[in-house]
């Protein structure tokens, strides 16, 4: 869980980027590679772009984490394009790489990552070549820029007519706006671990990611916090499925198959789906039995996630989402607890 906490003053501070960020669209679809619960949208360009990953992007997937965190100095706050956030990448300062990735690395690492931390020039030129490798071959024009600018679009004209307040209301299913706190829920909220971030003047980046599962957050001392949020699907990209498992499912339990492209809690699809929790459990109930999903129990909350039958039925294609890493850039486990 992620607490935003707002004064007045951030209200009015509120932000979107006119684009995508080159290194934040690098590690969250370097991320996205490697997870397994993605939207329609990301299956279908995996499909497409996996393929296109070479070993020379080695060094940016070994500072993703098996679990998909990355180190903040990879998404430097710098605009102008690809090439000014590459250079400041590479001129990231030697003492801040290990500040922040060396706590995560066992204490046998290979000889890139011994590099990076101590500030060779070959380390760093090898990673600013792995992003630039990464965007021209691997993040080309796609359906997920569609993605971005239709959400874009749709925040935009939500504060023009309604305000900021509409705005943090409707951001996702997952997101709670009740001023002056913005809560952020996920899977993982089964621990009860809260991050609380508190603006304090400096306002908030919100950024729209089709690449993203679930919100997350980077908050880094006198830089205006991001906050990452999944990307609304389009209306119109799933519409002949939709149409077809309303058919075979009937609406309501279609649409709650649906919300869990990502996994979902019980008060989640409720959010999401907009019928009561009690009617949510009876309609997993039954796509339970039908081998549709599982559901998973801990400290008496139900965590609910679609099979590979499920996924390959909403998706279209049983192979969609099944490109892995190649060897020459499999990042070991290990080398991040």
């Amino acid at each position: 869980m992620i607490r935003v906490h707002f004064s007045a003053a951030d209200l009015g501070r509120v932000t979107f980027p006119a684009e995508p960020h080159p290194l934040w669209e690098a590690a969250l679809a370097a991320r996205a590679l490697g997870q397994p619960s993605l939207s329609p949208a990301v299956c279908r360009w995996r499909r497409t772009a996996g393929p296109r990953v070479r070993g020379s992007m080695r060094p940016l997937f070994k500072l993703i984490s098996p679990g998909g965190l990355f180190p903040r100095f990879l998404v430097p706050d710098v605009t102008g394009g690809l090439e000014p956030a590459v250079e400041a990448l590479m001129d990231t300062p030697a003492e801040v790489i290990r500040d922040q990735l060396g706590p995560w690395l066992p204490p046998e690492i290979d000889r890139y990552l011994q590099g990076l931390l101590a500030g060779r020039a070959g380390s760093r030129r090898a990673l600013g070549a792995a992003v630039r490798d990464f965007h021209e071959h691997v993040l080309a024009p796609s359906e997920l820029h569609r993605h971005y600018s239709a959400d874009l679009g749709r925040r935009t004209r939500t504060i023009l007519h309604e305000g900021v307040d509409a705005l943090l209301s409707s951001l996702h299913p997952d997101v709670d706006w009740s001023a002056p706190v913005l809560t952020t829920y996920g899977p993982d909220d089964t621990d009860h671990q809260v991050a609380d971030i508190h603006l304090n003047g400096r306002g908030l980046e919100l950024y729209p990611s089709p690449l993203a599962a679930t919100c997350s957050a980077m908050d880094v001392p006198d830089r205006r916090p991001v906050l990452v949020y999944p990307c609304a699907e389009l209306p119109a990209t799933e519409l002949a499925t939709a149409d077809a498992l309303a058919d075979l499912l009937g609406r309501t339990r279609s649409a709650v198959l649906r919300a869990l492209v990502h996994p979902a809690t019980t008060t989640q699809l409720s959010r999401r789906v907009g019928i009561s929790p009690a009617s949510v459990s009876d309609h997993t109930r039954v796509l339970r039995a039908a081998g549709l999903i599982t559901t998973e129990r801990s400290q008496g909350t139900a965590l609910h996630a679609l099979t590979s039958s499920a996924r390959s039925l909403l998706v279209g294609r049983r192979d969609s989402c099944s490109w892995q890493y190649p060897q020459d850039v499999q990042v070991v486990d290990d080398e991040f607890r």
